[in-house]
């Protein structure tokens, strides 16, 4: 956002970044909370389940994810996607027919009340977005101790650390969203100090702070 406002020919001295502000759950939900979740979706325990919330607009890429789930029936079978949120880009996938072959391993939730449980029935949560400005739901998930598969664009690399916290994949590109889930699911170890650095990260942007 600095970047576009001093393009714009606003002076670099007078802005001042303050990052949006999340609230971190003192507690994660507890691990039952998770299998029910996951039985109400249709999914199990054993299965990898990647998810993301936000409106559905184009912006926020969830084409790209549908369509790396695809990919995925082949490169991780177990591999499932759930997709909470509302807007235009919903109904339009269905019409478009971008669910249809991957039905039994998609699941777009519509508007989701209780973010702590669909966070705590995902493996890792992606932000698959071709334009964002800081990426709030990423932040989110990660303060819930998800890592997170973002795209390189806007804020998000400020705030998912490459190598640390998750990965970062070019936008537009459902190939490599596939293949940093892929990889996600190759080292849960490596997958849990992910996921235990993302809370951590997500607590130098809590709303105390801001």
């Amino acid at each position: 956002i600095r970047q576009l406002l001093v393009s714009s020919g606003v002076p670099a001295a007078k802005i001042a970044i303050i990052p949006d502000g999340i609230e971190l759950p003192a507690e994660l939900p507890p691990a039952e909370v998770r299998r029910r979740v996951r039985a109400a979706w249709g999914f199990g325990d054993r299965e990898f389940v990647v998810g993301h919330v936000g409106a559905f607009t184009p912006e926020k890429g969830q084409d790209i994810a549908l369509e790396a789930a695809l990919l995925l029936t082949e490169m991780l079978p177990q591999a499932r996607l759930a997709l909470a949120g509302e807007g235009p880009l919903r109904a339009a996938l269905r019409l478009e027919g971008k669910v249809g072959p991957a039905e039994g391993c998609v699941r777009l939730l519509g508007y989701v009340e209780e973010l702590p449980e669909f966070f705590a029935a995902l493996d890792l949560f992606i932000m698959p977005s071709r334009a964002e400005g800081l990426g709030s739901s990423a932040l989110l998930a990660m303060a819930h101790g998800l890592a997170v598969v973002a795209s390189r664009v806007g804020g998000l690399p400020e705030i998912v650390e490459e190598g640390s916290s998750g990965w970062l994949v070019p936008p537009d590109s459902p190939q490599a969203l596939a293949q940093a889930i892929v990889a996600a699911a190759s080292d849960r170890a490596r997958l849990s100090r992910f996921s235990a650095n993302a809370r951590a990260r997500a607590r130098q942007f809590s709303s105390d702070i801001m």
